[in-house]
């Protein structure tokens, strides 16, 4: 397919090529890399990865979408993770992906396309998806989120830290408490045990802040798959030899997202993860990535907690549907409440838990 301005649509199918694309586009997020896609396909999504741009060697947007047959009736739903990405604040390039996901969606049976891009409202693609064809959606993702800019360096981060926040920091330190950190490189021997810790303190902060936690197969599966491409990272607070507190970290591109975390009892009263989330956010400003998101933003204790970081607030549009097949689309706006939250929560949600803090204050 190809549109006046010359621009085609493909199926890309090179991972490599995928994911760079993905990590130098406007509005690029790691939901959208293609390793997520090969995480939820082991959950019984389906991966496309459809792109356009003048050639394939150039893409300019696209969308990893991931299909779930509906039972009986036999059609698809497709849920765009954090997207699509790309050139989007051009209203071309929007009607040329727009018709792109249209003929896709004849191909594959598919009813609605549901979107949930880190797009704002204030930017030329927020306010083009909160109108025609588009519509309002339940929410999947976290549609506020807070985001540091890495630019100043280290020493100016932390000079901006509110000031309890900063006397957390140091007492935690003074303490004792010490940070651990692994990566894609880590040998398996050590972050199999490494990865047991993180699940056995991401229960414990579930079970304490009421959000339910997959199993821990799950985490271990993402580990595996992203692992091999550099861009997942694992940090502990240490105490008196002991775990007390985790992050687990995505990179795409020049972002870094703290995706879970939690803490112990005694990493709460050490202030523990004070200490942590500081010294993520220093390594990733002495790395050179350009921003750290803490990926959505709870009420209360959490989120005052994420602002005393500083940063900005930042909100999304939401999540968004483009109906495709409109009598299969009306039908289904009335069957799906049908089946309940917990169905509705196993149609779209896509990897992330159910919006669980990342940190307990």
């Amino acid at each position: 397919m190809s549109d006046d301005r010359g621009l085609r649509a493909w199926r890309e199918t090179d991972p490599a090529a995928w994911n760079r694309f993905v990590e130098s586009a406007p509005y690029h997020a790691f939901p959208q890399l293609w390793e997520w896609g090969e995480v939820r396909a082991m959950g019984g999504w389906r991966p496309i990865r459809l792109a356009i741009g003048p050639s394939r060697d150039a893409p300019i947007a696209g969308a990893q979408l991931l299909l779930r047959a509906l039972p009986v009736i036999g059609w698809n739903l497709a849920y765009v993770p954090r997207g699509p990405v790309g050139e989007l604040d051009d209203p071309d390039v929007r009607a040329a992906l727009v018709a792109a996901l249209r003929s896709l969606g004849a191909a594959e049976r598919i009813a609605t396309v549901r979107a949930d891009p880190e797009a704002q409202p204030d930017t030329p693609y927020g306010r083009a998806l909160l109108g025609a064809p588009w519509r309002a959606a339940p929410k999947i993702q976290p549609p506020t989120t807070r985001v540091i800019d890495l630019a100043p360096g280290a020493d100016a981060l932390k000079a901006s830290l509110k000031r309890k926040h900063r006397q957390y920091v140091n007492k935690a330190e003074r303490s004792g408490i010490t940070i651990e950190r692994f990566d894609g490189s880590t040998p398996a021997e050590v972050i199999g045990p490494a990865l047991d810790d993180f699940n056995r303190i991401y229960q414990h902060t579930a079970a304490r802040a009421g959000f339910v936690a997959r199993q821990a197969f799950y985490y271990e599966r993402v580990w595996s798959i992203f692992a091999p491409t550099g861009r997942v990272r694992l940090s502990f607070a240490v105490r008196d030899g002991e775990r007390v507190a985790v992050l687990f970290h995505f990179t795409c591109g020049d972002r870094a997202v703290e995706s879970y975390g939690g803490m112990t009892d005694a990493g709460a009263d050490a202030r523990a993860n004070y200490l942590l989330k500081w010294t993520a956010i220093s390594d990733f400003a002495s790395e050179g990535f350009a921003v750290y998101d803490m990926w959505g933003l709870a009420t209360g204790g959490i989120r005052q907690f994420k602002e005393g970081f500083g940063g900005e607030e930042i909100e999304y549009v939401g999540a968004r549907d483009l109906p495709l097949r409109a009598p299969i689309d009306a039908a289904l706006r009335v069957a799906i409440p049908a089946y309940g939250l917990v169905q509705r929560a196993r149609l779209f949600v896509t990897g992330g838990d159910r919006h669980p803090p990342t940190d307990a204050a």
